[in-house]
């Protein structure tokens, strides 16, 4: 619910920060950010976000994070409607963000927006070979700066944002632009540059492959592909009634009874022996529903179960087998030789799709085939494959 005072009437904002709450607000945030991309030869932002997914049923956007040149703004997007000047701005431009998935998520989810040029410190710290690359340990390492988690669990749809979640958003976003410089600097001396660059463009390329839809098949949640049709059956209903009961009390499904708790139940009632019994501590109303969905169950037509999802597995010949085996290992020495974690590389199943067919290899980045060439050519060529390339 929205308070009665907002951080910049309460004094809580950090100082030099920016709130932004109404279209007024962002006009003038527009207006300063043009100013820095006018003085900037290579403009640049930087965007971090919160939502709301641990406390409510449906999560949303609740806070942007925004640095631009050496000035920080908080937006509102739960009271700012039209986001589109700003986003049209910072489309003028680089868009950094530190670990961009989520966020780039919520943002095309929220706006249909995905930024033109992403860049991440995330992968930036990775292929400069830093093996801490979470925001706080580098912060910590690069400016002598514990910066508090605490945090970032917290509900952020609430109103007005107390000054410590405040200042921690303000974090997130204070120290990216100086970490983009030193980490860039690292990959241009190391002549990867441009690996740092084709692998942000795959990830804006994957975020904008996903599709916004909500599956209708959400319920065949981990480890159901095993479950048989009985089995099935149970595991669709108690998850059909969860997402009701989530919804009437506007919680997050977990906190009425977990994924994990489902499969173990959906995976005792397909066996012979005592039915699974609902989680202790539940209300008396709950309990009664879990029972009724077991008689529901037994006492439906089984032509009506879902099916298990029979997938098109590849089986893998020996010489296939052998080829991936060398793969992962020449990997592993390629990798020690860049001071970089072999997954950065290619991953093994990623690898795996290179020696199932000859399509596979484009699944790796350029740089990705350029620095494992030898064993790739050698194993297309194995396989057959040699004039995929």
């Amino acid at each position: 619910m929205m308070g009665s005072h907002t951080p910049r009437e309460m004094g809580a904002l950090p100082d030099g920060t920016r709130w932004v709450e109404t279209a007024g607000d962002l006009a003038d945030l527009v207006a300063a950010v043009r100013c820095v991309r006018d003085q900037s030869p290579c403009f640049r932002s930087c965007l971090d976000t919160e939502a709301d997914s641990l406390h409510h049923f449906q999560e949303k956007l609740c806070l942007i994070q925004l640095a631009y040149g050496d000035e920080f703004a908080l937006i509102d997007p739960l009271a700012v409607g039209d986001m589109q000047p700003l986003i049209d701005v910072l489309d003028e431009g680089e868009v950094w963000f530190h670990g961009a998935d989520y966020d780039l998520t919520l943002l095309r989810r929220t706006y249909g927006w995905t930024p033109r040029v992403v860049r991440d410190t995330q992968i930036a710290a990775r292929l400069a070979g830093s093996r801490q690359f979470g925001l706080a340990a580098l912060i910590e390492l690069h400016f002598n700066k514990h910066i508090s988690k605490a945090s970032q669990k917290a509900d952020w749809s609430r109103r007005p944002l107390p000054s410590n979640m405040l200042n921690y958003a303000v974090e997130d976003v204070r120290y990216l632009l100086t970490l983009a410089d030193i980490f860039q600097t690292q990959l241009r001396e190391k002549g990867r540059q441009p690996w740092f660059e084709q692998s942000c463009e795959s990830l804006r390329s994957d975020v904008l492959m996903r599709s916004t839809e909500r599956r209708e098949d959400r319920w065949r949640v981990q480890g159901s592909g095993k479950l048989h049709p009985r089995g099935l059956a149970f595991l669709e209903r108690l998850w059909q009634w969860r997402e009701k009961i989530a919804e009437e009390r506007d919680v997050p499904c977990f906190r009425i009874i977990s994924n994990r708790q489902m499969m173990e139940a959906a995976i005792q009632f397909e066996k012979e022996g005592p039915p699974p019994s609902p989680p202790n501590g539940w209300r008396p109303k709950w309990k009664q529903d879990f029972y009724d969905i077991r008689t529901a169950v037994d006492q439906s037509d089984p032509s009506s179960w879902p099916q298990r999802v029979r997938l098109n597995g590849h089986r893998m010949s020996e010489t296939a087998r052998t080829q991936l085996d060398l793969l992962c290992q020449h990997r592993e020495t390629v990798a020690q030789r860049l001071d970089l974690e072999p997954s950065l590389l290619g991953a093994r199943g990623t690898l795996e799709s290179v020696v199932n067919t000859p399509e596979g290899i484009h699944e790796l980045l350029p740089w990705q085939q350029e620095v494992l060439a030898e064993p790739l050519a050698k194993a297309q060529e194995l396989l057959g494959f040699a004039s995929a390339q």
